[in-house]
C-alpha cells in the first residue's frame, strides 16, 4: 500500500535526509495503533508510580528533587557539569514524563539537566501549569548561577515544546532573563490545527491525530479556548524570543504548523527561529533510543549550542 502523500514543504525548509531503516519500522509499527487507543490514552492518561529519576542515573551523578507549587523538578547534575538544560516534557500535557533515555545522553556530554515534573491535565490545567513552570524556570536560572554557568538552555519535546514556546513569551512580556538559547523537538504550538496544511498532515503521521490532540488540549485549555496563547503559543506574538532551533519530520502532524512558526518569526524582530525538517521521520523520533537519528541529534544540538 503506498504511503499518504505529505503536504509540500514551505519555502526554505526542503527536508533533508534519509530515515534510517529503524525510523521506518517505527513509522509502521505507529501504523498499527489505532486512533481510539491513543485518543483514549491521551484524555484517560495512566498514573504510573514510577521514580522521578532512574537509579542508575542517581547512582552516577547528583540530584535534587524540589517540590514546586503542584509539582516537582529534578535536577541531575555530573562531574564537571559546564551547561545547564531545563527541559519541558512532551505527553499531550496528560502523559507522564519517560524521558531519560534521551536526556541521559545530554549528561553524558557534560550538561546538567532540570526535568520539569509540571501539573497534568485533566488534574490541571493551563491556569496551575505555566506558573508552576515559570517558578521553576526561576530557581533553574538561580541554581546556574550559583554554580558559575551561564543561564539554561530552555528545551522541549511536543507539548513541552508548546509550553517552552510560552514561557519564553512570558519572560518576554515581563522583561525577565531568558534562556541563553531554545530547543523546540517536534514541537506543538498550535493546538486549534484547524489550518488547511495540517489536515492534509493529519493523514501522514501514524502516531498522532487531530482527534487525539484536540482531546487533550480541551482538558489541558480548561476554560480557555484553544486558541489562547498559552495553549496555541505560535499563533501569539513571536518577537524578541532570542536564538531558537526546532526540528521536525515529515512524518508528524505538526510538521505544516512548525513551518508556520518560522515563516511567522522570520518576519518579526529580536527572534533567530532555525527550522530543521528531517525527511520520513515520525512524531518526536528524537526520544526514541533505538533510532540512529537520536545518538547524531546530541551531536547536533551541542554543535548548535556551541556554534
Amino acid at each position: 500500500m503506498a504511503e499518504p502523500t505529505a503536504p509540500a514543504p514551505g519555502p526554505g525548509w526542503a527536508p533533508t535526509g534519509t530515515p534510517s531503516w529503524q525510523a521506518r519500522l517505527a513509522v509502521r509499527a505507529f501504523g498499527l495503533l489505532p486512533d481510539a487507543v491513543v485518543t483514549h490514552v491521551f484524555t484517560h492518561p495512566p498514573r504510573l508510580r514510577t521514580a522521578l529519576v532512574p537509579r542508575s542515573l542517581a547512582a552516577q551523578h547528583d540530584v535534587v528533587v524540589t517540590d514546586v507549587a503542584a509539582g516537582r523538578v529534578a535536577t541531575v547534575t555530573p562531574a564537571g557539569a559546564r551547561d545547564h538544560v531545563f527541559f519541558l516534557h512532551g505527553g499531550a500535557y496528560t502523559l507522564q514524563a519517560q524521558h531519560w533515555p534521551f536526556l541521559g545522553r545530554l549528561l553524558g556530554r557534560g550538561y546538567a539537566v532540570s526535568l520539569v515534573d509540571y501539573p497534568l491535565a485533566p488534574e490541571h490545567t493551563v491556569d496551575e501549569t505555566l506558573p508552576m513552570v515559570r517558578e521553576s524556570w526561576e530557581q533553574a536560572l538561580a541554581a546556574a548561577a550559583r554554580a558559575g554557568r551561564p543561564a539554561p538552555v530552555l528545551m522541549g519535546d511536543s507539548a513541552g515544546g508548546g509550553l517552552s514556546l510560552a514561557l519564553l513569551q512570558q519572560l518576554r512580556d515581563e522583561g525577565a532573563a531568558m534562556p541563553r538559547a531554545s530547543v523546540l523537538l517536534s514541537p506543538w504550538v498550535d493546538a486549534v490545527m484547524a489550518d488547511a496544511g495540517t489536515v492534509a498532515a493529519d493523514r501522514c503521521d501514524p502516531l498522532l491525530s487531530r482527534r487525539a490532540l484536540h482531546g487533550a488540549a480541551r482538558l489541558y485549555a480548561g476554560p480557555h479556548g484553544l486558541d489562547d496563547p498559552r495553549v496555541s503559543p505560535g499563533l501569539a506574538d513571536l518577537s524578541g524570543l532570542g536564538r531558537v532551533l526546532a526540528l521536525v519530520g515529515t512524518r508528524e502532524l505538526f510538521w505544516p504548523q512548525c513551518e508556520r512558526l518560522a515563516e511567522r518569526a522570520a518576519q518579526v524582530e529580536g527572534t533567530d527561529l532555525e527550522l530543521r525538517v528531517r525527511e520520513g521521520l515520525p512524531h518526536d523520533w528524537a526520544l526514541f533510543p533505538g533510532l540512529p537519528e537520536q545518538r547524531d541529534l546530541v551531536d547536533e544540538l551541542a554543535a548548535w549550542l556551541t556554534d
